[in-house]
């Protein structure tokens, strides 16, 4: 899947700056990138985390990503895999990024829900993507389904997922505004120890 982004590289660091810095003080745990494409995320993130997956439908760009973090030396699991149905079991990741695959989606609160489904509680998710614009061309352009996405629907996606948002940012100046959306799954209460 081809990730569309505002184009200068000085763009691309600007966007990688502040994904940075919205995981800086968060331990990343067992990483896992949706979406993983050339393997970008974990190329940055990887050496970060204590294991580090990046699942994505194409077997090509999965090919590309091994290919890229091995020459790199960053050791990672990549798998064939529908954002919808992620080969993972239930609170298996400490930390998910959905960087630059939301505007693809048919179905993004889905995909939202399958995302908080593998993250275990008081992880991590962070939602990297457009905010809402009226490019209607990119649809034909560059095959995007969803022409961004507002902090409203976002915020209610994360909530149905039981993730509360606490971090929104949005990195206006490019061609499109692009967001950062980060929320943590509650964590499960604890229950009452009995007096024995």
């Amino acid at each position: 899947m081809a990730k569309t982004q505002a184009r200068s590289p000085n763009r691309v660091s600007e966007v990688e700056r502040a994904i940075e810095k919205a995981l800086a003080k968060r331990p990343l745990g067992r990483l896992l990138d949706v979406g993983t494409g050339t393997g970008r995320m974990i190329e940055l993130f990887g050496p970060r985390a204590s294991q580090s997956i990046g699942i994505d439908r194409s077997s090509e760009m999965l090919r590309l990503a091994r290919a890229k973090l091995e020459a790199a030396g960053i050791a990672s699991s990549l798998r064939q895999g529908d954002m919808y149905a992620i080969p993972l079991g239930d609170a298996s990741a400490d930390c998910v990024i959905i960087h630059q695959v939301l505007h693809y989606a048919h179905a993004p609160a889905a995909a939202i829900a399958e995302a908080g489904r593998v993250l275990a509680p008081g992880g991590t998710l962070l939602v990297v993507d457009f905010a809402a614009h009226e490019r209607e061309e990119l649809r034909a352009t560059d095959a995007h389904i969803r022409l961004g996405f507002d902090d409203e629907s976002m915020a209610g996606w994360f909530e149905s997922a039981g993730l509360a948002v606490d971090h929104v940012e949005h990195l206006k100046g490019g061609e499109l505004t692009v967001t950062l959306w980060r929320g943590s799954k509650r964590a499960l209460p604890q229950r009452e120890r009995r007096a024995a």
